[in-house]
């Protein structure tokens, strides 16, 4: 929440006017507030593990947040025709789930669209693409911010910035060294300059292209990995501050500390489990317990949180409009 500032003066340490985190006393007693919606398109299988995962990190502020999920028409139709998930309860799906036809007439403070273990070669060649891509359409008008996550990064860079991403010969994984290279909205805010996150992936987006598109905003570099964290920001009025209007994370900030160590486990089983993740297991040896070095990095989603709160109106139905709210 913002520091309440009583004078236009400058204090010498407080945060100034016109930035996020400080508002003016008169503008705080007139301000109205309400609960943030967030959709969150839960692509992945285990809806269940991703459901908690992200809910911990966007209920960790002062701020009311309804979360709503939802899946694709073709997955609803298919559970309701009999398809049996089996990762998640179809009774799961039934209670907490809507299909995206239910929900697109409604606007929403925030989006999420998650991952999903996806192995064509482009993600516009996997059978659910012209789904996601309509949602993303969708997103335009009826979402202010929207946040996408691994596979649906790299879906996102390819619809919105022909961004193309490769399949790789092995997968990406394990635990990789970040650095902060730039973070105009703060959605890196409390971030040290280096920090490590779990990475596990098969394709990579055109690093080059990202690096050379002036609407995006690298925020974390990897020297290994590639660039990882990605903003596409938008003024919320003319002389003000940025807000991010989209936000790529190609990464796993949300990851619980046994997170790849299953995945590995689970890749015994089918091939042999080859392939380690990379500075992850203590001494590289799978037989040791892992040690969580990313943790505070989930704190990225509640940046996210009070970012969309402190730029989206108060009357849901101007979205995507910005508004500052007084600030």
């Amino acid at each position: 929440m913002p520091v309440i500032i009583t004078s236009q003066e400058k204090h010498p340490f407080l945060p100034s006017l016109g930035t996020t985190s400080a508002i003016h006393y008169k503008s705080a007693l007139q301000q109205d507030i309400r609960p943030l919606e967030i959709a969150i398109v839960n692509l992945m299988a285990d809806k269940q593990t991703t459901e908690r995962q992200l809910a911990y990190w966007l209920g960790h502020t002062p701020l009311q947040v309804e979360l709503t999920f939802i899946a694709t028409d073709s997955y609803m139709n298919a559970i309701r025709n009999g398809h049996k998930s089996k990762t998640t309860s179809v009774d799961h799906i039934h209670k907490f789930y809507r299909g995206f036809s239910e929900i697109k007439n409604h606007k929403y403070d925030g989006l999420i669209v998650t991952g999903v273990n996806a192995l064509k070669d482009r993600v516009e060649q996997e059978a659910f693409w012209p789904e996601v891509q309509e949602i993303m359409e969708w997103s335009r008008t009826n979402v202010f911010s929207s946040l996408y996550l691994c596979w649906a990064a790299k879906a996102a860079l390819k619809h919105f910035h022909n961004i193309d991403s490769l399949k790789r010969e092995e997968k990406l994984w394990g635990l990789f060294e970040h650095d902060l290279v730039s973070d105009e909205t703060g959605l890196a805010f409390g971030f040290p300059d280096r920090f490590a996150v779990p990475v596990s992936r098969w394709k990579s987006p055109n690093a080059k292209a990202i690096r050379h598109n002036k609407k995006l905003e690298v925020i974390a570099d990897s020297a290994e990995a590639g660039p990882n964290i990605i903003a596409e920001n938008k003024r919320a009025e003319e002389g003000g501050p940025n807000f991010p209007r989209r936000v790529y994370i190609l990464n796993h900030p949300e990851y619980d500390t046994e997170t790849l160590q299953t995945e590995y486990a689970r890749d015994k089983k089918t091939n042999g489990g080859k392939v380690k993740p990379l500075h992850y297991f203590p001494q590289d040896n799978p037989q040791q317990p892992p040690i969580n070095q990313w943790r505070y990095t989930g704190f990225i989603y509640s940046n996210w949180i009070k970012l969309v709160y402190a730029f989206t109106p108060y009357d849901r139905h101007l979205i995507p409009q910005a508004t500052r709210k007084g600030i």
